[in-house]
């Protein structure tokens, strides 16, 4: 029975993660941390892997629909891989305690950020010059560390980052897409040494994230509008940050 229910358990959490442009870690993360899993040996390593293939089953979509930045989508996906790893080594420092009120304090400054963006318009291209694909080049380096050490990817980070330089929450999500899928593998390998698995949930779980993400993002590709997106965005970091402080704070 577990078996099924957190298999379509992580089918929704993938449509929502498809359909802002990220792989699942993000949510999947903390939600797999209410069944009483390991964060570092299972949960970690767990969620890279699915986030990899939830991101790469959007990134396809949104390519298929010319969505994505390409220009930035692939120097910024090669810095955040580069990167991530060092996250992962860092993790050894610090206590799972520290790790969890770290991840609380970016979900709530992104949450705000995302439910006040700047003013989209998506019937306009947004003007995306070199410098601001450098600043993006800066933040992903910084991104991908933290995100390698929070074991979620960098999606969550990235998409917010890029509405901040001037993306639509749609062009970011789809150019997003790309940019995680590979840093969650890099990250992913990383964890390998001490990586436990339940290989016939890892199995059913990849499947059901994998068709979830995809459509999610066939849905955010034809329905969704900017500014919907940034704030469905922003409801979801929210939830899952209260969701999470309570749970430190021994209320849940």
């Amino acid at each position: 029975m577990l078996y099924l229910f957190l298999s379509l358990l992580l089918f929704a959490l993938s449509f929502l993660a498809g359909m802002m442009g990220l792989g699942v870690a993000f949510i999947a993360t903390p939600v797999l941390g209410l069944f009483g899993y390991d964060l570092k040996d299972v949960i970690m390593p767990w969620s890279l892997w699915l986030n990899g293939l939830t991101a790469i089953s959007g990134a396809i979509v949104y390519a298929r629909a010319k969505m994505v930045d390409w220009r930035t989508a692939i120097p910024l996906l090669i810095i955040a891989t580069l990167v991530a790893p060092i996250g992962v080594w860092l993790l050894r420092f610090v206590s799972v305690t520290t790790i969890w009120w770290m991840y609380v304090a970016v979900l709530f400054f992104l949450a705000y950020r995302m439910a006040f963006p700047p003013v989209m318009n998506d019937a306009v291209a947004p003007v995306i010059t070199d410098r601001t694909r450098v600043k993006g080049g800066f933040a992903a380096g910084v991104i991908g560390i933290f995100a390698g050490f929070l074991g979620v990817g960098p999606g969550f980070l990235m998409m917010p980052t890029l509405v901040m330089l001037g993306y639509t929450a749609r062009l970011a999500a789809a150019t997003n897409s790309v940019i995680v899928t590979a840093p969650s593998f890099s990250a992913f390998l990383t964890h390998l040494g001490t990586a436990q698995f339940d290989w016939l949930m890892l199995g059913l779980t990849s499947i059901t994230a994998v068709a979830g993400a995809w459509l999610g993002a066939r849905f955010m590709a034809r329905r969704v509008k900017s500014l919907t997106l940034s704030r469905i965005f922003a409801a979801a970091l929210l939830l899952l940050g209260v969701q999470r402080m309570l749970i430190l704070l021994g209320v849940m």
